[in-house]
């Protein structure tokens, strides 16, 4: 079932291949921006929810080895990883809700990690990826269906300069629109190809 659409970024807010160039006091303009993916979700139901969140995108794909994940149901942002799924655009995290609970699924570009040059995504700053996510139940869920509350959010930092006392930094938080304009997703566990 189609949740909402994703963008994860660590990118220039001024395109740097503007046509002509901007001029150089354009550049005062522009700050980095870094955003994630949040998706808060409740289980409204009284037994424990096991779901898939699938990320789909195609120019370009995501590329796991640059994203990290957190899942937060307990109060502590437990690190996870995206695996991928049979597709080569789409990847998978799987999350388990206890019954009447609520988790926080954080997905964020990963600005720590370098490449083997040395190099960070805030090195870069050319990381952009979009898609589309979708939420399925796992059959491995105790009940038959579920009830779950799902706000979709994108938060994003910019900065200018985290080198300087004063990096000039801001935020931002939108919440994003669902696919079926609700919050409450009703979902029901698949039937393997082998049922009627």
């Amino acid at each position: 079932m189609l949740v909402s659409t994703f963008e994860l970024l660590v990118k220039s807010q001024l395109p740097t291949n503007l046509v002509p160039p901007p001029p150089e006091s354009f550049a005062k303009l522009s700050r980095t921006a870094i955003q994630g993916y949040f998706l808060t979700l409740a289980n409204t139901t009284s037994s424990t929810v096991i779901v898939s969140l699938v990320f789909t995108s195609v120019t370009p794909f995501v590329d796991i080895g640059k994203t990290f994940v957190f899942l937060d149901v307990t109060g502590e942002n437990i690190p996870g990883d995206l695996i991928p799924d049979i597709a080569d655009n789409k990847a998978r995290f799987t999350v388990k809700l206890p019954a009447n609970d609520t988790g926080l699924f954080i997905l964020q570009p990963d600005i720590l990690k370098t490449d083997k040059g040395g190099k960070s995504l805030l090195d870069t700053a050319d990381f952009e990826v979009r898609g589309y996510v979708e939420i399925f139940m796992s059959s491995l869920s105790e009940a038959k269906s579920a009830r779950l509350l799902l706000t979709p959010e994108h938060r994003g930092t910019f900065f200018k300069d985290l080198t300087v006392k004063d990096p000039q930094l801001d935020q931002i938080v939108y919440t994003l629109p669902t696919a079926n304009g609700k919050s409450l997703f009703k979902l029901e566990k698949e039937k393997p190809d082998y049922e009627d």
